[in-house]
């Protein structure tokens, strides 16, 4: 990932975002959010990748540590918190696989322990992708409205690389 793809990784978050299904947010985060966050992240070497297609910006993944993300660490232990998204008309065709083991690539190069993610249960291809990579469900999360009105339920996972 480079700072001059965050034009169009912005409008990726915003297309998968507008699908109201598998986010939990309808909009993506402001642009200048996104930008601050990548120059932050890009000098620490994280695994963050994007997928082209035809020069198109199709896909993109990243696993930031939870503490890098806000996110509380009970244990002490950092760990890496998976984002994924891929535009539709893209879907069914590797591109998550491929983007997938890259990142777990490149965790293992960092040494980190074990990552983790929040897939809704309705995603059953993620779902499929994420046992794939030997993802195992953690637990569920309380239910949702997801943008699109729909209700479901998150659920965790997590993957040691041990």
């Amino acid at each position: 990932m480079r700072i001059s793809d965050i034009e169009a990784l912005h409008r990726l978050f915003a297309e998968v975002s507008a699908e109201g299904e598998f986010l939990l947010r309808a909009e993506p985060p402001p642009i200048e959010q996104m930008r601050a966050m990548l120059l932050r992240s890009l000098p620490l070497d994280l695994p963050q990748f994007i997928a082209e297609v035809d020069g198109e910006l199709v896909g993109s993944i990243e696993i930031f540590p939870a503490s890098f993300c806000g996110v509380e660490i009970g244990s002490g232990e950092d760990f890496g918190v998976l984002g994924m998204q891929v535009k539709k008309a893209h879907r069914g065709q590797g591109l998550g696989g491929r983007l997938m083991a890259a990142a777990l690539e490149h965790c293992r190069r960092l040494d980190m322990g074990r990552v983790e993610l929040t897939v809704l249960k309705s995603n059953l291809p993620a779902i499929r992708l994420y046992e794939r990579f030997a993802f195992l469900w953690l637990e569920d999360l309380a239910p949702v409205s997801l943008p699109n009105g729909r209700a479901d339920r998150p659920q965790k996972m997590r993957l040691l690389l041990d």
